[in-house]
């Protein structure tokens, strides 16, 4: 459905309207197919979708807190940027 030229609307319209943990659940099954989506004209929907819910704070799944740039995790190290 995310290749799709009008399916994925459907993906991004249910990342819209679910609840928290249905998103949850959603985005850590899209996370492993980021790079792929990222080739395809339609996928690349999906990709912007995320990235757009990734700024809007829901991030926690792509980054932890301990990796998040300028967060300082409760251990002992220095918070840190993440190299990809």
């Amino acid at each position: 459905m995310m290749k799709d030229q009008f399916a994925n609307y459907v993906v991004q319209k249910v990342l819209e309207t679910c609840d928290d943990q249905q998103r949850e659940l959603i985005l850590s099954r899209i996370k492993v197919h980021l790079n792929a989506l990222k080739k395809y004209t339609y996928g690349k929907h999906i990709v912007a979708r995320v990235e757009k819910l990734v700024a809007a704070g829901v991030s926690e799944i792509f980054f932890p807190a301990e990796r998040r740039i300028g967060v300082q995790s409760s251990s002992s190290y220095p918070s840190y940027m993440v190299q990809g």
